[in-house]
């Protein structure tokens, strides 16, 4: 078994003597080992085949991270069925016979909040997995109203849904070749042991944290599983030592350690400057015990942190550097998986590594940066035209990013998303992720997204901020005056919203992978602009 069999991953879990599940919830913290997980999908698929559910039916499960989430995951792959991931924010106000018509579903497991008295048989609870509880599957369930492009006859075996950055969500059809072999990839460049515990906080809609199930599962070790709500709780109660996710898992001790007085923040850099002559690995020691307690709210076992998904700054990779954790920029899209990671020892800050599969990454001549190999995650969308299919798809083997980069000496650089290029009046191309970085950097701001101006006068700028209101435009106005010089005549920042804190991780503003959604910006922050010289 194995390939193109996702049901492999239960003969993972029927081998795994060690590890298990670290649930971090409301009422605390349970912990079921890898055996007893495997006791409880044993039951449900039990009861999903008694119940009709058969190989390739397509079923829906919608909900926030639990435990059943999990298992009935796992009970879909052993069946052969089709787990069909909805994420909640993307979905929220179509009931669930209009997911089932749109994606041809034969089944729902919606947690409380995603059910309503309009349900038919079809749908379960999801809360009451273990339970068993009935329903009726739809024994002749209607065909995906999208088409399927581009065509193959390669065998689906889960869907999954993008962030919807673009402000829809696409549907992914993804093959599980591809997340086998960047199983074993990602175990041999990152090797793991049966003390491990890895963080699942972000949705297991995300198809990223199911596979870094997969993935635990397969080396025998245990995950964390909560919300993005419970983040710091699960650090401190759950003590993951692997991390995986965006830049914002980490800004929060970057911030921290920002916002100190300048005279403490000098004393821990001179008490590290002596493992500059050190060996690594007493340089690493060193380096932590001066940062001991940055490291107690990772819960002070983490020793290996991956961050991805979001443009990330350099200054915040170098603060991590100097006390002392192991933090590596890597970069992947659901399309494709991991395309490229920096390594222990191979290492180049500001850069997204080396190729996973050597040779397998080029840079088109518009600087687009395209992968080619036979085990892409991703055979196809769902429900899109060629319009937005054969930009992404270019051939059998080759996927476009949208990104775009250079290679320096073997490391790939990403400047920027195509779609995010702004050309200034002079005929200067720039990102206006590199903006916001660069008006952020003004003391006091937590954040920054940058929108076209409602009155089509430039642009706007939402500012996040902590202190004090006038403060905050008065260290950020310079700044946004250098940043509205490279821009030039027309394209200068002429309206800002000054919104007091930082977006939360359940803050609507933030997709499923916590990157800004400017879109959703821009509706919820218009109101608030205001002249920048106010």
């Amino acid at each position: 078994m194995g390939g193109e069999d996702p049901r492999i991953v239960l003969e993972w879990l029927r081998a795994a003597t060690t590890g298990g599940v670290h649930r971090v919830e409301r009422g605390g913290t349970r912990f079921a080992p890898w055996s007893e997980v495997l006791g409880d999908v044993e039951r449900v698929v039990a009861h999903l085949r008694e119940r009709g559910i058969a190989p390739r039916a397509r079923v829906g499960v919608r909900g926030d991270n639990s435990y059943e989430w999990l298992v009935l995951d796992l009970a879909l792959l052993e069946l052969g069925a089709v787990p069909v991931a909805i994420p909640v924010p993307d979905f929220k106000g179509r009931t669930n016979s209009e997911v089932a018509r749109t994606y041809g579903l034969v089944a729902v497991f919606a947690a409380k909040a995603a059910r309503s008295a309009d349900d038919g048989p079809a749908v379960a609870p999801l809360e009451r997995l273990l339970e068993l509880p009935g329903f009726t599957p739809d024994a002749d369930p209607p065909a995906p109203l999208g088409k399927r492009l581009p065509e193959n006859d390669r065998e689906v075996f889960t869907l999954a849904f993008s962030s919807g950055t673009a402000g829809r969500v696409k549907c992914l059809l993804l093959a599980w070749r591809g997340v086998e072999a960047l199983v074993e990839a990602q175990g041999a460049a990152y090797p793991m042991t049966p003390e491990d515990r890895v963080l699942i906080a972000l949705p297991l809609s995300t198809f990223q944290q199911r596979y870094l199930c997969y993935l635990a599962i397969r080396n025998a070790c245990g995950i964390v599983l909560t919300t993005a709500s419970r983040f710091l709780a699960a650090l401190e109660q759950g003590r993951p030592t692997i991390l995986l996710g965006p830049p914002n898992f980490y800004e929060f001790a970057h911030s921290r350690y920002e916002k100190l007085p300048p005279h403490e923040r000098a004393a821990l850099d001179r008490a590290v400057e002596p493992a500059d002559s050190l060996p690594r690995e007493e340089a690493l020691r060193l380096r932590r015990e001066v940062f001991r307690s940055f490291h107690d709210s990772y819960g002070g076992r983490a020793r290996l942190m991956l961050v991805g998904s979001a443009p990330v700054r350099p200054e915040m990779l170098e603060f991590f550097a100097r006390a002392g954790f192991e933090l590596y920029q890597i970069y992947g899209m659901t399309e494709i998986g991991y395309l490229t990671w920096n390594l222990p020892g191979a290492n180049r800050i500001g850069s997204v590594g080396r190729e996973n599969q050597p040779g397998s990454v080029e840079i088109a001549p518009d600087g687009e940066v395209l992968v080619t190999h036979d085990v892409h995650l991703c055979v196809g969308y769902e429900g899109e035209g060629p319009e937005d299919v054969e930009p992404v798809f270019r051939g059998p083997c080759t996927i476009a990013t949208g990104d775009l980069g250079e290679f320096v000496d073997g490391h790939l650089f990403l400047k920027g998303r195509k779609k995010n290029v702004v050309i200034t009046s002079g005929g200067e191309k720039l990102q206006i992720e590199d903006l916001e970085f660069d008006i952020a950097k003004a003391g006091g701001v937590n954040r920054v997204a940058l929108y076209p101006a409602p009155d089509g006068d430039g642009y706007a700028a939402a500012v996040w901020y902590d202190g004090d209101r006038e403060a905050a435009r008065d260290a950020v106005r310079p700044r946004i005056g250098l940043v509205s010089s490279r821009l030039g005549a027309g394209r200068r920042i002429s309206r800002i919203a000054l919104l007091p804190g930082e977006l939360t991780p359940e803050s609507p503003l933030l997709n499923r992978n916590l990157k800004v959604n400017r879109d959703a910006v821009r509706v919820a922050t218009s109101a608030a602009l205001e002249p920048l010289d106010a």
